[in-house]
């Protein structure tokens, strides 16, 4: 339609789009969740998480001194029960922990943030996850630390080492970040002493020592079982106490690897190493076990030979020379 409309005295012709007002309105109420944000965060679900930011109000808070929203505010606080953060919670308890956590470190959730025991959700992420690396990789996105330590100096590439079912991949993602591989946690031990605890993972310490050139000249401290003191061994004695066949060949046949290790090894730590495994053997029924572990005692009574007077090997029971002699005619009959 047209409507005449007088402008200071100009008389001109506009046009107009009259619509007529609707007689009724469709509102849609939102209902509000029965669980809180935390409970949320805990379940993975992203609706509710989603709610949740769409009603906080985004205002800058007065008493911050940086720019800090009311949702990050939130986002970044602790639940009063346990003191942990929405991340915190996200990475633990999910198994598939990335979209939800996509969702709230797109809208400013601290990915550096620690809970009360100095663990960020690197940490937790890598510990509790199964499959840990995507959701690493986004963290490391939004400046995770690569070298965040927890309160007993663990770095991510220590709990990985530990562990991830399959440590090469998530090491090798942090490295990549620039993780050191060589820190040392509170036990004086790389992630290398927690890769061989975890498992006999050969290859990964393979590349770890000939392509990311790690420090294994490194002594960490070992809890004596009968004294209860605190002893200094390497890696020769970590693979020793969990049985590590092929990590420990991966040792012996490095000939750079042997030049730093025989620099560090002492002989108290060769007969301590050769008691651990002699303690296993006689437990073990098992022929793989038995020969698996008859093969590393040769393998460090080798060693003591070498480097030490053969008259300073560790005698053997009966029960022991019973048991490898088992393990070598096993051997033989292959």
């Amino acid at each position: 339609m047209k409507v005449d409309v007088d402008i200071l005295g100009v008389s001109q012709t506009h046009h107009f789009i009259v619509s007529p007002r609707p007689d009724q309105q469709t509102i849609t109420i939102e209902p509000v969740p029965r669980i809180s944000i935390w409970e949320a965060a805990k379940v993975g679900d992203i609706d509710i998480l989603n709610y949740f930011i769409r009603h906080h109000t985004n205002i800058p808070q007065e008493d911050d001194l940086m720019d800090e929203t009311s949702i990050t505010r939130l986002l970044n606080s602790r639940d009063p029960n346990t003191e942990c953060t929405l991340l915190h919670l996200i990475v633990s308890h999910n198994l598939n922990p990335l979209e939800p956590l996509r969702l709230l470190l797109e809208q400013g959730a601290d990915a550096t943030a620690r809970n009360v025991y100095n663990v960020q959700a690197i940490h937790a992420l890598i510990l509790k996850c199964p499959e840990p690396l995507e959701s690493m990789k986004l963290l490391l996105e939004y400046d995770a630390d690569p070298n965040a330590r927890d309160g007993d100096g663990w770095t991510p590439a220590h709990y990985a080492a530990r562990f991830c079912k399959s440590p090469g991949p998530v090491l090798k993602a942090l490295v990549e970040a620039g993780a050191d591989i060589n820190a040392v946690d509170s036990s004086k031990k790389t992630a290398l002493f927690g890769l061989l605890a975890n498992g006999d993972h050969s290859m990964t310490l393979d590349w770890l020592i000939h392509t990311v050139k790690a420090n294994i000249k490194t002594r960490g401290d070992f809890l004596d079982g009968q004294t209860r003191r605190t002893k200094q061994g390497s890696l020769i004695l970590q693979a020793a106490k969990y049985g590590r066949l092929s990590s420990l060949r991966i040792l012996i046949s490095s000939a750079s690897a042997m030049d730093s290790l025989e620099t560090i090894l002492t002989h108290d730590e060769l007969t301590l190493a050769i008691e651990l495994v002699r303690q296993q053997l006689v437990k073990v029924t098992e022929r793989d076990k038995v020969e698996r572990l008859g093969l590393i005692i040769m393998i460090l009574e080798n060693m003591t030979q070498k480097l030490y007077a053969q008259d300073n090997l560790p005698k053997q029971d009966n029960t022991s020379k019973s048991l490898l002699k088992r393990a070598l005619s096993w051997r033989q009959n292959k």
